[in-house]
């Protein structure tokens, strides 16, 4: 899978699927259930699907170890994962040990803007099934770059990403991307340094106000010529399904508030059609631009 905004679909958003979270009255009437978490697109080199085992869970997530790994005790390693288009093409995933999920190539089955898709995995005597439909990719995004200098002497850059909305239907979008840069320090060599951009609150968007308008986001990045040199911006936004955008941002969330006995954790989405299992599989296709900054 190639880079993709706020590491979009790195493993650790799976995490999620690790707890649910269930009211008072069910405690002396929960069992194990599976998670299940999927998100496909047209960008993708790797198709991969996580299965696990999901705990009921009161307060704090489960915690993993330092790599993002699960415990052994969560990993479920003898599923059988099938992928399928509605022309009845179809592929099953393997288990990987490295990530612990199931994966193919992307090359095994075509995932195509507008196209749906299906989703079976089979655990034990229990079978588990899901759709989703990958949005439609945005044209083009747009930038206005303004620099600055603070009250310490930083060199800061303003920058204001901008794109059009969808005309009739829900829309649900996430920004971000990355830099690319070298960095000099007196008296060392310099060395290339990635590092990400973050929205804040403009992360995520919605068109719920007026569809088919222009949407922005609006984020600060130091461009300190002092430090940084050959500054290669790549900026991104994902159209993505309601349960994606919304399971990435109770994810969000729950980081947020972990440790605050006063706030009460997010409960995340669930796409599976069967019970017995909670999860989400849902689709996604991202628009990049890449931007070379001169201060």
């Amino acid at each position: 899978m190639r880079k993709v905004l706020l590491a979009l679909l790195g493993l650790y958003i799976s995490l999620i699927g690790c707890q649910k979270v269930v009211d008072a009255d069910e405690l002396l009437d929960t069992k194990e259930q599976v998670s299940i978490i999927g998100y496909i697109s047209p960008h993708d080199t790797i198709l991969k699907i996580s299965v696990t085992k999901a705990l009921p869970a009161i307060g704090t997530p489960v915690k993993v170890n330092q790599d993002y790994q699960f415990p052994e005790e969560f990993l479920i390693k003898d599923a059988v994962v099938t992928l399928s288009n509605a022309e009845g093409n179809s592929v099953v995933l393997n288990y990987d040990n490295e990530t612990n999920t199931y994966i193919t190539s992307a090359s095994n089955l075509t995932i195509s803007h507008g196209a749906t898709y299906n989703l079976k995995v089979a655990v034990a005597e229990d079978e588990f099934n899901a759709s989703c439909q990958i949005p439609k990719q945005l044209e083009s995004i747009n930038e206005i770059i303004e620099f600055y200098e603070d009250e310490y002497g930083n060199e800061l850059a303003v920058i204001n990403l901008n794109f059009k909305d969808f005309v009739d239907e829900d829309n649900y979008y996430i920004l971000g991307g990355f830099i690319n840069t070298t960095l000099e320090y007196e008296n060392e060599e310099p060395f290339s340094y990635e590092y990400p951009i973050y929205f804040g609150d403009d992360e995520f968007l919605i068109d719920n106000i007026n569809e088919g308008a222009e949407l922005n986001g609006k984020t600060e990045i130091s461009v300190d010529s002092e430090y940084y040199s050959d500054i290669k911006m790549t900026l991104q936004v994902a159209h993505v399904e309601k349960a994606l955008f919304e399971n990435i941002k109770t994810t969000r969330t729950n980081d947020d508030v972990d440790g605050n006995p006063f706030i009460e954790y997010a409960i995340a989405p669930n796409t599976i059609l069967d019970d017995g299992a909670i999860g989400v599989f849902a689709g996604f296709s991202v628009t990049e631009k890449i931007i070379y900054l001169e201060n």
